[in-house]
């Protein structure tokens, strides 16, 4: 993430124009008011009568109060990083940024239930759905703004469009496809399947160790190999030239001597 981020800085305008500053501070403003409503209401059921077992009350809403505060901290972090390379703004990407921002306002809805209520599946489905619907979302975003750089520099690296671009799609088909665990975890714990999403961090890392140290070369040499035959366009093409040149009686003059 920090390398990105670095990478994204160098391409980035002098001066946002008033349209993408509004829509910055819209997005902060939406984020800031999401995390704020994460944590009203954890405490409020403390009673003073059995203050220990009230406070065991509070572990899982804790929980679930950091989770999500992660997952809007990460979703913000994209969000900047977006906007960074963003030069100018059109109808769609407003509006694909307010189909975001639904979601990112939803988050508080999902994870009062899941803190609460976090024994239910179906508590445990709409959380993870709200959260697939976020990645695609933002997938969207990324997508749509960056395709044929639509609305970013020309000089954004098109490797780095396509790797934000994979992980971006792969995230979210990770979120839903954690359902299929709710067959095999205890059904008095169905929330025990948001522990698996904490593996897509440590996976992409090892995806990224495996190719580096087994695929990087060999994809590498797989690109910029030639066949022997095409190597040597340039070499037959003048003998070719120089054979189908005419000749003229100033030039048979000079073979002659």
């Amino acid at each position: 993430m920090k390398q990105l981020e670095k990478r994204f800085a160098n391409l980035v305008p002098e001066e946002k124009t008033p349209s993408e500053d509004r829509l910055v501070m819209l997005c902060d403003g939406v984020f800031a008011i999401a995390i704020t409503l994460l944590v009203l209401d954890i405490g409020t059921k403390v009673s003073s009568s059995n203050i220990d077992n009230s406070l065991y009350t509070l572990i899982q809403p804790t929980i679930s109060y950091l989770f999500t505060f992660l997952i809007l901290t990460l979703y913000w972090r994209f969000h900047r990083n977006l906007m960074l390379v963003v030069q100018r703004l059109d109808r769609g990407f407003i509006s694909l940024t307010f189909l975001f921002l639904a979601f990112i306002a939803f988050f508080p809805v999902p994870s009062k239930l899941l803190g609460n209520y976090g024994e239910h599946a179906t508590v445990v489905v709409i959380y993870t759905l709200t959260l697939s619907g976020c990645g695609f979302s933002a997938f969207a975003l990324w997508f749509y703004a960056t395709g044929k750089h639509r609305l970013v520099s020309p000089d954004l690296p098109q490797a780095e469009i396509n790797a934000r671009t994979r992980w971006l799609l792969f995230t979210p088909l990770i979120y839903c496809a954690s359902l299929l665990l709710l067959f095999v975890v205890p059904q008095d714990r169905p929330y025990f399947i948001c522990f698996s999403w904490a593996l897509i961090g440590f996976a992409e890392r090892i995806v990224k160790s495996m190719y580096k140290r087994w695929l990087e070369k060999p994809v590498q040499e797989l690109i910029h190999h030639q066949p022997k035959d095409q190597r040597r366009p340039a070499a037959d093409s003048s003998a070719v030239h120089s054979e189908n040149v005419p000749t003229t009686p100033e030039s048979a003059e000079k073979q002659g001597r």
